[in-house]
């Protein structure tokens, strides 16, 4: 599959924009293993991956949206407030 190159985010914090990139990226991977899962005649094997995918996934997900991250797009919110 053809890598695009990510687009610039309006973000001014670098940390931020980097963790916003990497969450669209792990987002983007999650819609295509249920995408995946809907495909018909997937034998059991397909679906063991497919789910064991999914698992480290959310895991990723559940700690990459953590107390900081949000304490992150929260500064970036104030910020936008104070102009």
């Amino acid at each position: 599959m053809m890598q695009l190159k990510p687009r610039d985010i309006a973000i001014q914090n670098s940390t931020l924009k980097v963790l916003i990139q990497e969450l669209g990226q792990e987002c983007k991977r999650v819609m295509e293993l249920i995408s995946q899962l809907q495909l018909s005649n997937l034998q059991e094997d397909q679906k063991n991956e497919i789910l064991s995918s999914l698992i480290v996934s959310s895991i990723y997900l559940n700690s990459h949206c953590n107390e900081a991250f949000q304490d992150l797009l929260a500064d970036e919110l104030d910020r936008l407030s104070d102009t």
